[in-house]
């Protein structure tokens, strides 16, 4: 565990949020700042939040140039019932980027979590395939030319479990074996041949065993997608950023992005933010590391010439997830300071520290 800040890194915070406000004014957004390195920048938003907070939408346009609809398209939201496909929410967001002129990213066709209460999970072989061909193909095909990014499985590796190659025990490994994988590509290639197509993952980024053993189990799934020819584009790189928990390998990071690309394929970074659950209980504190960490983070990263996206998991601390999640929130009780802006849309040294990197780091190549 790191030691606790001395008082000039307090001050220093507090310094660096008056300076961050400031700044906000006077500078780009942050997608105009990544365009002008030739990333895009974009940001995961809910459609119930911009209900409840109207004043989020002209933040998100601003800092935003694509959104992630965070629930709305997901397995337990699109398709209530077996066969039948609802995309309301999805439509209302989607109306809202395309007035703006913004992107839109899909998440996630695939995945074991936030899965409809009819699925069943003990299906035979032949009866999941129907289920999960029937969604990927439902959904992707709907949204076909809308949306230019899928995450098309999401999570799939998960070493600890001792599963064949590394992945993770799901309902569609267990009924379909490994084949799902690459299966739920192909399909979702054929319903929009438009879209770049994407191996969501958490858990990449940091040094320590469990990390290295995931991004070992992923290296292996993505050499395997790539020689039998899958419809893949690239992986996503979730980086939710954990404070005080593994040590920080910048080189290490880098060499992991390098293998991916050498597949051909490109790096995501897909939903960052921070999980401060060990970091101090003073804002100050907190939002200094916070802010190291997220500069760090992106001078490392957005050096690869392969990385060409990056997605904020949402842009402010009213909406953090951390704060309900029975891993990543504090035991002590205190809201998470995840964000890049505060519960109430002031900007924090979090938005500097991702603006300082963009406009910085050197550019690859």
């Amino acid at each position: 565990m790191m030691p606790p800040l001395p008082r000039r890194a307090l001050l220093a915070g507090g310094l660096a949020g008056v300076l961050a406000r400031r700044a906000v004014a006077e500078e780009s957004g942050l997608a105009a700042l990544a365009a002008a390195r030739g990333v895009t920048l974009g940001s995961m938003v809910c459609e119930y939040q911009l209900r409840e907070t109207p004043a989020l939408w002209p933040l998100l346009r601003r800092e935003a140039g694509f959104i992630v609809p965070g629930l709305e398209l997901k397995w337990a939201a699109t398709e209530p019932d077996p066969g039948r496909f609802d995309f309301t929410d999805a439509e209302a967001l989607l109306a809202r980027a395309k007035e703006a002129g913004m992107a839109a990213h899909g998440h996630a066709l695939v995945w074991h979590e936030a899965l409809p209460p009819w699925f069943d999970a003990k299906l035979d072989a032949a009866a999941m395939r129907q289920v999960l061909h029937r969604h990927v193909s439902g959904v992707a095909g709907h949204f076909a030319g809308r949306l230019a990014v899928w995450d098309v499985v999401n999570e799939p590796v998960a070493p600890h479990e001792r599963q064949p190659r590394g992945l993770r025990d799901t309902p569609f490994l267990r009924a379909m074996g490994p084949d799902y994988i690459p299966l739920s590509l192909e399909w979702a290639a054929e319903a929009d041949p438009a879209a770049r197509l994407r191996i969501n993952e958490f858990d990449l980024e940091l040094r320590n065993r469990y990390q290295q053993d995931r991004r070992e189990a992923m290296l292996e799934l993505l050499n395997t997608l790539v020689r039998r020819r899958a419809p893949l584009h690239a992986l996503g790189i979730q980086a939710h950023l954990r404070l005080r928990e593994a040590s920080w390998d910048a080189a290490l990071l880098r060499r992991f992005i390098r293998d991916v690309a050498s597949l051909g394929l490109e790096v995501h970074i897909t939903e960052l933010d921070i999980i401060d659950r060990l970091a101090p209980a003073d804002p100050a504190a907190r939002d200094a590391e916070a802010a190291a960490m997220l500069r760090d983070f992106l001078s490392a990263v957005l050096a690869e010439p392969s990385v060409t996206t990056v997605a904020l998991w949402g842009l402010t601390d009213r909406y953090a997830w951390a704060s309900d999640n029975s891993f990543a929130r504090r035991r002590d009780g205190l809201p998470s300071r995840a964000h890049p802006y505060d519960a109430d849309l002031r900007p924090k040294p979090d938005r500097a520290a991702i603006a300082a990197a963009l406009r910085d780091t050197p550019r690859p190549g």
